[in-house]
């Protein structure tokens, strides 16, 4: 009977590992990219504690890899690009459910939703009256809670001089698991889909994949 149930739950293994599932994100479109052709010459810009982390250069490289697909061009050193690019994201706590047994869970709200403050920090934080702040944590979970996590992307593309901002584009999906690495390249490329894209649109896009 043990080896029976065995093979069930390995056949329900190999099963669900073979089945595509859908991402789904929001992708906020806003640009002034030119009608004619644009020299895409660039370079990375990046925010204070962006430099020498390997998490953001793992996203960079990312990035960069999309770019050269659409014809976007890194400078080597000593040549003045035309333009710069700028990586950011953030995963926001969305939603807790708890338990009477449980204080509910907060988050700071420094955060808001879709990048409405400069300042982006990984972090969020539970509340208990017996333990203070914080309570528990980044990660923490119980089987009496259940969060949902917002992760968001942003891409900002500038001209180097003028500082003339020519396309800002976020990507966002909501999902259960908080790890935003998980979903990185699945937002960039959604982001970037059809790029430019149409100036202030905000539509659903999604992919499909293999597990």
């Amino acid at each position: 009977m043990k080896k029976l149930a065995l093979f069930f739950s390995l056949a329900c293994s190999l099963l669900l590992s073979g089945c595509a599932t859908t991402f789904s994100s929001q992708v906020s479109v806003f640009h002034e990219w030119p009608a004619a052709n644009q020299d895409k010459s660039y370079i990375f810009e990046r925010a204070p504690g962006q430099e020498n982390n390997p998490e953001h250069k793992l996203y960079e490289d990312m990035l960069r890899g999309r770019l050269q697909n659409l014809g976007f061009k890194e400078v080597v050193a000593g040549t003045t690009p035309v333009l710069k690019v700028e990586l950011q994201y953030a995963t926001t706590l969305r939603e807790v459910q708890y338990s009477p047994f449980w204080q509910p869970g907060i988050y700071d709200p420094y955060w808001g939703l879709h990048f409405s403050r400069g300042i982006y920090r990984r972090h969020y934080i539970y509340y208990s009256p017996f333990w203070g702040l914080p309570a528990y944590p980044r990660g923490w979970s119980d089987i009496n809670m259940r969060s949902t996590f917002l992760h968001q992307l942003q891409i900002r593309i500038t001209e180097l001089n003028g500082n003339k901002k020519l396309a800002d584009i976020k990507a966002s999906s909501e999902q259960f698991n908080p790890e935003i690495s998980l979903y990185v390249p699945y937002l960039m490329d959604s982001a970037l889909k059809d790029f430019p894209g149409k100036n202030g649109s905000t539509s659903k896009v999604e992919f499909t994949i293999n597990n």
